[in-house]
């Protein structure tokens, strides 16, 4: 299968960076699937599992929003504050979130604190079922 080259940025590192075969990615469309020669395309991502294939393999990220960016040469980016592989997730630590989140939004605060909170439980629901298809 032809590869194309894939970068996965954080604010804080760069998670993958490499050939890849394809990437499937939730965006708020739908699901997208890129594959070499893909066409120039933007889109927003939501929180989502994230599928690599690459060495004719497919590997599992759990991603929470950002954006993937095809260019003209068919190299594609992913940019994203948050992304850990499946097998890195600390399930015990998101069920923490996820209960954390929920309390916040059952109590009375500011729309800025529910949105906040909203955005954490689905990130910690998202970690928790890209863990869990291990």
């Amino acid at each position: 299968m032809a590869v194309f080259k894939l970068r996965v940025l954080t604010p804080e590192k760069i998670f993958f960076e490499g050939d890849a075969e394809q990437l499937v990615a939730k965006t708020t469309s739908g699901y997208v699937g890129i594959l070499k020669g893909h066409a120039p395309y933007v889109a927003s991502i939501v929180p989502s599992e994230l599928k690599i294939k690459a060495d004719g393999n497919f590997r599992s990220a759990a991603i929470s929003d950002g954006i993937v960016k095809v260019s003209e040469d068919s190299a594609v980016t992913v940019l994203t504050s948050a992304v850990e592989w499946s097998d890195e997730i600390d399930v015990a630590r998101a069920e923490r979130s996820k209960a954390r989140a929920e309390k916040q939004l059952k109590a009375e605060s500011s729309r800025t604190e529910f949105d906040l909170a909203e955005r954490q439980l689905k990130r910690a629901v998202n970690r928790i079922s890209v863990a869990n298809k291990k």
